[in-house]
């Protein structure tokens, strides 16, 4: 059975979006953190995303020649909504998910192939990690407060205990720190 991975950037005080700066691009990635990427995001059998991520995503990806374009391209995709009519035609490779969100999640992780890559949308990975979809958090915890802004955890029904496995700094002080779920 594949594993649903979430690779999320967050800030040090744990927002994943916010009106001030995006996590994500706020601190350059350095050559060693994006080989870390490429390397586990290569070998992804497929990559995960909401509607809105989806439609950031491909208006970008297939036209560049940025090292993350072979991987978001050639692997495929499936894009979470209930309103997009056409992805592949956007985006080779993509097909839409409508349905139930963790009966799509139990049928692509029943699926052969590599583990899945999410990537958020706080509201798509939110969802996810509501619902206990997530069996690997891969946090990319940028040295950078916002004070404000929105959290990956909001939805959360009740509290979730998570496990550190792996703990890695780079050299722009980017933390990776990859958690996965404990159940009791």
């Amino acid at each position: 059975m594949r594993n649903v991975v979430l690779y999320m950037s967050m800030s040090l005080d744990g927002y994943v979006s916010s009106d001030r700066e995006h996590p994500g691009v706020a601190v350059a990635e350095v050559a060693e953190l994006k080989q870390w990427k490429l390397d586990r995001i290569s070998k992804a059998g497929a990559h995960l995303m909401g509607r809105v991520t989806y439609q950031e995503m491909a208006s970008y990806w297939p036209h560049s020649d940025d090292a993350y374009a072979a991987p978001m391209n050639d692997v495929p995709k499936v894009v979470f909504s209930k309103s997009l009519s056409d992805a592949e035609a956007t985006w080779p490779e993509t097909r839409v998910a409508r349905g139930d969100l963790a009966t799509e999640i139990a049928t692509i992780k029943a699926e052969p192939g590599a583990d899945v890559v999410v990537w958020g949308g706080r509201q798509f990975a939110g969802a996810l990690a509501a619902a206990d979809l997530i069996d690997e958090y891969r946090l990319l915890v940028q040295p950078l407060a916002l004070g404000r802004g929105q959290t990956l955890f909001d939805q959360l029904p009740e509290s979730r205990r998570l496990e550190l496995v792996e703990s890695k700094p780079f050299s722009n002080g980017v933390v990776v720190q990859i958690y996965r779920p404990q159940h009791t």
